[in-house]
């Protein structure tokens, strides 16, 4: 799927979302409520899966939800650095981001495994084709124009994300992020293919649930993703994440006081936010 939803927290953080405390509370609704946009279990299926949904989030709150609060709190210190904070530096900041992903995908591969174990031919049928309607509205936006205007197109979304945390940007940060755009050429397209690759072996993978080696190679799909990445995802990743912490570098390097306050204002809110929450045992 294109969004894990066990990963709604981690994606909100870089979101423009205001209201994480409330979406963190929420995630055992949330969870199914978004699951239902490609499939729809029974009965029997949903009281099954909720304990298991209520577990994975007492873990995350107990075990995960503390890193992410040390990473909050890293980010505040690298703002308050007078000359920024460095590539490098955002750079550890997207490999702890990526860590964090892969301890959830492994925390929830178990549940994940069993669930999709016991899918009926019309639930496969009918997620094949969510998956499909996703992929086409994709292609749709993001691979059908002209790469100028998806250049133009991802340069505003970027813009979108970070005004929240910016407010108003610069005409040289703006400046700044089309050239990070431009510089990322046809991404886009190499973005869906290595998707739509992962999922070609998803498919296939599903084909064989009754089988005996199913467990092993829906745990390695789901933990092991970049074994399945493309030649030219493989090449491009590492580039686009340095790109990314570059951009973000120096956009932090070019904010003025009032920015810098703005970000310093939504961290400490997220961290507060965040930091109230009570675990449950599970």
């Amino acid at each position: 799927m294109k969004r894990p939803l066990l990963l709604l927290l981690i994606l909100s953080l870089l979101s423009a979302c205001s209201s994480i405390g409330l979406a963190y509370r929420n995630l055992d609704w949330l969870i199914p409520w978004r699951l239902n946009d490609y499939l729809t279990l029974t009965s029997e299926q949903k009281a099954w899966l909720k304990p298991r949904i209520q577990a994975h989030l007492a873990w995350h709150c107990s075990t995960e939800l503390p890193h992410t609060l040390g990473l909050l709190e890293h980010a505040r210190t690298l703002l308050a650095q007078p000359e920024g904070a460095s590539p490098e530096q955002f750079g550890e900041q997207l490999a702890e981001f990526d860590a964090a992903v892969k301890r959830i995908a492994v925390q929830i591969t178990p549940t994940a495994i069993e669930l999709l174990q016991g899918l009926n031919p019309k639930q496969v049928a009918e997620l094949r084709a969510a998956i499909d309607e996703d992929d086409q509205e994709d292609r749709q936006d993001f691979l059908e124009p002209e790469l100028a205007v998806q250049i133009t197109e991802r340069a505003e979304r970027m813009e979108e994300r970070l005004r929240p945390w910016f407010g108003r940007l610069s005409e040289a940060q703006r400046a700044r992020i089309l050239q990070w755009s431009t510089g990322l050429g046809e991404q886009n397209r190499i973005w869906l293919e290595n998707r739509q690759q992962w999922q070609r072996a998803f498919s296939k993978t599903l084909d064989a649930r009754k089988g005996a080696d199913f467990s092993e190679r829906m745990t390695r799909l789901l933990q092991e993703r970049e074994a399945f990445y493309t030649d030219a995802y493989r090449t491009a990743y590492p580039k686009t994440r340095a790109a990314l912490a570059t951009l973000f570098s120096d956009l932090l390097g070019s904010a003025d006081a009032k920015q810098r306050e703005r970000l310093d204002h939504r961290l400490r809110d997220l961290h507060r936010d965040l930091a109230a929450q009570a675990c449950s045992t599970g």
